[in-house]
């Protein structure tokens, strides 16, 4: 299962930066937020995805323990606009 978010910025970036977060105790201890250390600043998509083995890990921790993996690609670079 997997969620895409699209911003304004949308790009055709092959650059995919991704991460594994952790969330612990159905939520109470919640993953630490994720520095996307982008150049432009701005994010153009963020996917959420899990997989069969996170789906039978959170299964059999009942939920103590819920992976996920964050893939998101940084929006390119506002060119400076040039003065007459």
């Amino acid at each position: 299962m997997s969620t895409r978010v699209v911003s304004l910025y949308d790009n055709d970036s092959v650059v995919k930066h991704s991460k594994t977060t952790w969330s612990f105790a159905w939520g109470l201890v919640a993953p630490k937020d994720i520095n996307p250390n982008c150049d432009s600043k701005y994010l153009s998509a963020s996917t959420h995805k899990t997989n069969l083995g996170f789906i039978l890990l959170s299964a059999v921790t009942l939920g103590i323990v819920v992976p996920q993996t964050v893939e998101w690609e940084c929006a390119p670079e506002d060119p400076d606009i040039e003065e007459l």
